[in-house]
């Protein structure tokens, strides 16, 4: 094994096997592979944020359906995210091909996603009566051709490096490029829709932009993962796969910290979605200043770059559990500022908690996916198997639930409440965005941290699982 360093980083490189030469094909620069599979991570996550901030909006106010049907909507595709979500992570394990396992997934799904995300924005010339069933159509493949894109690509972060701090190198990288995505998407998307014609026009032009953009960056990632996900010698007998599959699935559920994580990651995604799915009403319809949009968000989510940045030094001086466990308990603390008092005159004030909020979740939302790869590693050397996919697809499914929960609850009470787009809102509408926005996301918010109490991977024990599992290794 290799070791690069580049200033306080040091990041292993693995020798890798070919049919010519076995041990011959080497990484001559990680650090730009590593920087190339982050810009997957701006792809996916501007498809991603795009919908979840704004596809709610989009329906009601701009597509002109009701927030019940958006609701239903929410719902049903995750049902078909059930079905695909661990079919895909089966098939991402299994997958050969002189593109490797993961890439090739991404490499011709690309496009097909960037096709979903501009017709998820895009307004037919149909019946007011099929709308409804237009816009179920093509969420419903939009989330199919998440699935196959963000998977694969998720995956990939065991594959390009078998150390647990390197790894959260990679999710720092990843993650400041998914903070960037989040940064353009609330800082452009209003300003560049009014910018092509506003209303139906505007906002379908604005989702091609985006799904252009994502099927490119895709492709850039699958380039820098190219010296890593390679095609094996290794084979195995039939019988042998046929048990080892069987087994994933009870392996899964044997898996502890897998299951706390997961079910920690999914609360934090659903308080997020509130949070993301309430914000453009809380401008809109409370403080009345969608002006501010971009400069709030903008600050917020430059608060959340910086956090990404310097992740490797947090999990360094905490480790991941704690890191996780304290940023997202000091997120409840703006949100239960904000929500006791939501009529902000200030901008400046609004942008002092939300700045802390930005920061903090910056951390909070990153380290999921650096300790993931921990859990496939436990798993390992505790059952002898490594399924990254059918791990990472449980991971991304959660994340999918959440998102789906959040944006299903968050129409669906307004739609309870007496929301109505474009009106002057009643009290009872006004009191539900401001516990969507703020109030129920510190709860779950809380409720994450005590989850997390229950998870055992600890920094000491991921050294040993990873000398073990390097010893094996060598054997083998």
């Amino acid at each position: 094994m290799d070791e690069l360093k580049s200033g306080d980083i040091s990041i292993d490189i693995p020798r890798y096997s070919s049919e010519p030469e076995a041990g011959k094909i080497k990484n001559k620069n990680i650090l730009v592979d590593i920087f190339k599979y982050s810009l997957g991570g701006l792809g996916v996550t501007l498809a991603t944020n795009l919908t979840m901030s704004y596809l709610n909006f989009f329906l009601t106010d701009i597509f002109g359906i009701t927030a019940f049907a958006v609701a239903g909507i929410m719902l049903v595709s995750r049902i078909v995210d059930a079905i695909t979500d661990p079919v895909m992570g089966i098939g991402a394990d299994r997958t050969k091909s002189r593109w490797g396992k993961f890439r090739p997934w991404m490499i011709f799904f690309a496009p097909v996603l960037g096709f979903a995300v501009f017709l998820l924005f895009y307004t037919p010339n149909i019946p007011e009566s099929m709308k409804v069933i237009y816009a179920y159509g093509v969420f419903i493949f939009y989330s199919i051709a998440i699935t196959i894109v963000s998977i694969p690509y998720f995956a990939l972060v065991p594959v390009i490096s078998k150390d647990s701090h390197t790894r959260t190198i990679i999710i720092s990288w990843k993650s400041v490029m998914c903070q960037v995505a989040v940064l353009c998407i609330s800082t452009f998307a209003l300003p560049m829709v009014n910018m092509f014609g506003g209303g139906q026009k505007g906002w379908a032009t604005f989702g091609g932009i985006v799904g252009v953009a994502a099927t490119i960056f895709v492709w850039i990632a699958a380039d820098g993962a190219k010296a890593h996900d390679i095609p094996s010698n290794t084979e195995v007998s039939n019988n042998s796969k046929k048990n080892k599959e069987e087994n994933n699935f009870k392996i899964l559920l044997k898996t502890k910290p897998l299951l706390v994580l997961v079910v920690a990651f999914g609360l934090s995604m659903f308080a997020n979605t509130l949070v993301n799915s309430a914000n453009m009403y809380y401008f809109k319809y409370i403080l009345n200043k969608q002006n501010w949009i971009p400069t709030v968000m903008a600050v917020s989510m430059g608060a959340s770059i910086f956090a990404s940045m310097i992740l490797p030094k947090i999990e360094g001086i905490f480790g991941k559990k704690k890191a996780f466990m304290y940023s997202t308990l000091i997120c409840v603390i703006p949100l239960i500022l904000l929500g006791l008092n939501p009529n902000v005159t200030s901008i400046y004030s609004l942008l002092a908690q939300l700045i802390l909020f930005g920061f903090m979740y910056g951390i909070a939302s990153a380290l999921p996916w650096a300790m993931i790869p921990d859990c496939i590693d436990y798993a390992e050397w505790k059952y002898g198997v490594q399924p990254n996919g059918l791990f990472t697809a449980t991971f991304t499914f959660v994340q999918k639930c959440g998102i789906a929960i959040g944006g299903f609850l968050s129409s669906f009470l307004l739609g309870i409440a007496g929301f109505v787009a474009n009106k002057d809102q009643v009290e009872s509408s006004i009191k539900m965005i401001i516990s969507l926005r703020f109030i129920i996301p510190a709860v779950l918010f809380l409720l994450v941290v005590v989850v997390l109490y229950f998870y055992e991977i600890t920094p000491e024990r991921t050294k040993e699982i990873s000398k073990e599992l390097e010893k094996r290794r060598d054997i083998a």
